[in-house]
């Protein structure tokens, strides 16, 4: 990304959010980090941020977006994982639900 597309988003997000403000610093850090990126990344990153948010994006949360998407795995890996898992032993069980009364304050009548 160029100075000037730096320029162009950052105008992006003050037109999105009212409290956002530009100026040549700003300009110049964000480019800084940004140079790496395409502006079409980084302005996608900024649109689906801009549906979900009512605060103006940290430069990391434009950075990130699709990399934190790609981190969330997906159902079948979700269950590829989770069918290598052994299930507790009963005695866990036990333990870790006293564990959870205690903390809770929970008595158990009888016992």
């Amino acid at each position: 990304m160029i100075k000037r597309e730096t320029f162009e988003l950052l105008k992006k997000i003050a037109g999105f959010y009212d409290q956002f403000e530009v100026d040549q610093e700003k300009v110049n850090l964000w480019h800084e980090i940004l140079r790496e990126y395409t502006l079409a990344e980084i302005q996608g990153n900024l649109f689906t941020f801009v549906k979900n948010s009512s605060y103006p994006p940290k430069l990391a949360e434009l950075i990130t977006h699709d990399n934190l998407m790609k981190m969330v795995p997906t159902l079948e890996e979700t269950r590829q994982t989770t069918s290598k898992l052994m299930p507790a032993s009963e005695t866990v069980v036990r333990k870790e639900l006293a564990k959870m009364r205690t903390i809770l304050g929970i008595t158990r009548e009888g016992k």
